[in-house]
């Protein structure tokens, strides 16, 4: 019997992210990690020499040039994904992005413009990671699709903590994810990515944005020095849209601010509603509400199955199945281009909103 096909694998980046998919990809045995490219020195020894990855490069272009690798992953911050991606499409690579696939809608209308002239190159985002490849987001997209809730009207999203600045809970050092020109901004690009996904994929992408009513992003709610010279994105976005379908969209989200409000998300229906929290590390009871033949209010504990492994895992996992041809990708670049045109409208009402403050204070 012929063995399964394994993907020879490039990585761009030496950092927490890039070592958490060196590992998961090498634990599907469907991946050899050929090449690693990174501009430190000592982080792309070190990395190369845990992972035994037998080419290493300061420049990625020159693995571009091998004609036996196939894959490539792009793990650097977002600032640099555009000339990445295009450098690697180019190359009639297949690429898996890291989020945020880019910084502004400019830069993804060039990456989707240069995707079409290569079709045969499959190119992956990454924020199906914390919201589509999990069992919760299957469980509510059934409920919805199967008319349980009616026509959905509403949507109310709130995730608040004390704790972490923005980006750097996970990699302390990762301090370029407190310049907005090099991460985008803070939780508006880090988490708004996976937010969008969910909230969007269990309604099967159908909603489009109609506008931005009103929007709030706040930074440097303290004064602690975050030991280094940039620190200019926001630490708490609340934001309020009106999507197509008549469906409202209350979002909130903050990772540095003076509140504590656990990942929540709920969701209207004419017919029924759903509580949850989306994330695969949350509770995994959901709670359907809905009404008896006789009209009496009962509601329905849905647990999810705690998946096994982390979400890292099943998303390289998906990356072999989608290289295979055995499933779609879970977000699409167009997709994942029409989270970031919401995210980058946000930015602009808040922009906007700030400016004429700060005129209006003037005056």
């Amino acid at each position: 019997m012929e063995l399964p096909k394994s993907y020879n694998v490039g990585v761009i980046g030496a950092g927490w992210i890039a070592k958490a998919h060196m590992g998961f990809l090498q634990k599907t045995g469907r991946a050899r990690i050929s090449w690693i490219a990174a501009r430190n020195p000592g982080n792309l020894e070190k990395v190369r020499s845990d992972y035994g990855v037998p080419n290493k490069t300061h420049d990625y272009r020159e693995m571009l040039k091998d004609p036996d690798l196939e894959v490539v992953l792009i793990t650097t911050p977002p600032d640099l994904h555009k000339e990445m991606f295009l450098e690697c499409i180019r190359a009639g690579k297949h690429v898996l992005l890291e989020k945020p696939m880019a910084l502004n809608t400019e830069d993804i209308e060039e990456m989707m413009r240069v995707k079409a002239q290569f079709p045969a190159s499959i190119a992956m985002e990454c924020s199906g990671r914390h919201s589509r490849l999990n069992p919760k987001f299957e469980i509510v997209s059934e409920l919805i699709r199967s008319g349980a809730l009616g026509e959905v009207y509403h949507i109310h999203h709130q995730s608040v903590s004390r704790q972490n600045r923005p980006g750097i809970e996970f990699h302390p050092v990762a301090k370029w994810f407190l310049d907005k020109s090099r991460a985008g901004g803070g939780p508006l690009f880090d988490w708004g990515v996976y937010d969008l996904s969910f909230h969007l994929g269990v309604l099967d992408d159908q909603p489009e944005l109609e506008r931005v009513e009103h929007a709030v992003l706040k930074g440097r709610l303290d004064d602690v020095d975050p030991e280094t010279d940039i620190y200019d994105v926001e630490e708490h976005l609340i934001v309020n849209m009106k999507l197509t379908r008549g469906i409202t969209y209350y979002w909130e989200r903050g990772v540095h601010a003076h509140m504590t409000v656990p990942n929540e998300t709920r969701i209207y229906g004419t017919r029924g509603g759903i509580k949850l929290a989306y994330c695969t590390w949350d509770d995994p009871e959901i709670i359907f509400y809905y009404l008896d033949e006789a009209g009496k209010a009962c509601e329905q504990s849905i647990v999810s199955e705690r998946p096994e492994e982390e979400d890292g895992f099943y998303l390289s996992r998906h990356l072999i199945d989608v290289l295979d041809g055995r499933e779609e990708p879970v977000i699409t670049l167009e997709t994942a281009k029409k989270h970031m045109e919401i995210i980058c409208q946000c930015r602009k009402v808040a922009d906007q909103a700030r400016n004429l403050e700060t005129i209006q204070e003037k005056t």
